[in-house]
């Protein structure tokens, strides 16, 4: 009965806090505790209710790149975009291995950094968030090193990191101060012909006292070794995160599920739409390997491909997701599996409120590889057709009838 009890009144507040659809008809959501006291949401359709989807407005709030004689426009290799409370932008440039800011309304503020290894210089940087007393921390995967920078582009503070002798590696800071963070596999050469699955270990780690507690490990890609090239396997799962306040959301394999940890690591929710699996067909199999050898992926060529396709075992069915995105408020957004790299196809997100309730499906331009969603915002890398990068910001409507 206490469980049953749990469930109705967890039912009820999902009506009064996912949609306003709910005065209207029965909730698309389901509510179960399993075995192991852990909530199941499971939709089996979408909230929204036609006329009140939400939609990515066509033409960018913010466009930055590829202006003749400014430096700061000049992109070639981001590495990261990041959408700030007052609608600033971070722009994370590996080609030039500067951190950079613009404001709301694309004025570039200040670049930091440079390619090198002193104070304020790195090779592989990567936006961790920003402090409470407003400081940016950028993560040096190859130098293990932290840096501070202040609110106007100053180098405050630079500290290397590890954990027990062993390398870390700093994927972004929960609002508790705490990082989420993984440790680099140093992998031995298998034998030609060996495949090797990517599972990997998150962590939360505190800096102040040097401890970390594992959140959660979940299944990767799978790679497979030629003895000379690292192929890897069309369609294996992705392992995908996101983080929002103090929990990580994780999400990989073909079931549109999203599972969410809370500060100790124990699985507190799963978040399900009801939704077929999608089985991989050898046409596309084909075309995916086709884009890969397009892009050089692993520097291997079609002869190679060809060698070891027939010793590839693809899975059965497509993974749900190949992005995943949380908004401040802890709305989720899934992007569907797109199997061809080079696509330009406008991706599909699915979108899920805070509740864990599917509200329903929103499309972003063709082109632009989303990073940061935030406050009504969206923001990423758009290529053009040449494979030139730009950084554009784009509004989410949110229509309400």
């Amino acid at each position: 009965m206490d469980r049953f009890d749990s469930c109705r009144q967890a039912l009820a507040a999902l009506c009064v806090l996912c949609t306003a659809a709910c005065a209207e008809r029965e909730p698309d959501a389901a509510i179960r505790i399993d075995s192991a006291g852990v909530q199941i949401v499971q939709s089996t359709s979408a909230a929204w209710l036609p006329g009140d989807e939400w939609y990515v407005a066509p033409e960018p709030v913010v466009r930055l790149g590829n202006v003749e004689d400014d430096h700061s426009s000049h992109f070639f290799r981001i590495l990261d975009v990041a959408l700030l409370a007052d609608g600033d932008v971070i722009v994370v440039d590996g080609g030039s291995s500067e951190v950079r800011r613009y404001d709301a309304t694309g004025r570039h503020l200040w670049s930091a950094g440079g390619t090198g290894d002193g104070p304020g210089e790195f090779w592989s940087q990567r936006y961790l968030g920003r402090r409470d007393d407003g400081a940016f921390l950028i993560w040096d995967r190859s130098l293990s090193r932290l840096s501070v920078v202040g609110e106007s582009g100053q180098l405050i503070a630079t500290e290397r990191r590890s954990f027990g002798g062993s390398a870390i590696v700093a994927q972004a800071v929960f609002d508790d101060g705490t990082w989420l963070v993984t440790f680099p596999a140093t992998l031995s050469a298998p034998e030609a012909g060996v495949a090797w699955l990517d599972t990997i270990a998150l962590w939360r780690y505190d800096p102040a006292w040097e401890n970390r507690v594992r959140l959660a490990r979940i299944v990767g890609g799978r790679w497979i070794w030629t003895g000379r090239h690292m192929l890897p396997v069309p369609f294996s799962p992705r392992p995908l995160w996101a983080t929002y306040g103090t929990r990580l959301a994780v999400a990989t394999g073909p079931d549109a599920e999203v599972s969410v940890h809370d500060v100790d690591g124990s699985l507190v929710t799963r978040y399900r739409i009801a939704r077929d699996r999608r089985a991989v067909a050898e046409s596309e199999v084909t075309r995916v390997i086709e884009s890969l050898v397009e892009l050089g992926q692993s520097g291997a060529g079609a002869a190679v491909w060809r060698d070891w396709r027939d010793r590839i075992e693809v899975p059965r069915y497509e993974p749900a997701f190949d992005r995943l995105l949380a908004d401040r408020d802890g709305t989720f957004w899934a992007r569907r599996f797109e199997s061809d790299p080079l696509s330009r196809e406008p991706p599909t997100w699915d979108v899920l409120d805070p509740t864990g309730v599917y509200l329903g499906s929103v499309s972003t331009p063709g082109g632009l590889t989303v990073l940061s969603i935030r406050d009504g915002l969206l923001a990423g890398v758009y290529r053009d057709e040449l494979g030139v990068e730009y950084v554009r910001v784009h509004r989410v409507v949110r229509r309400k009838r």
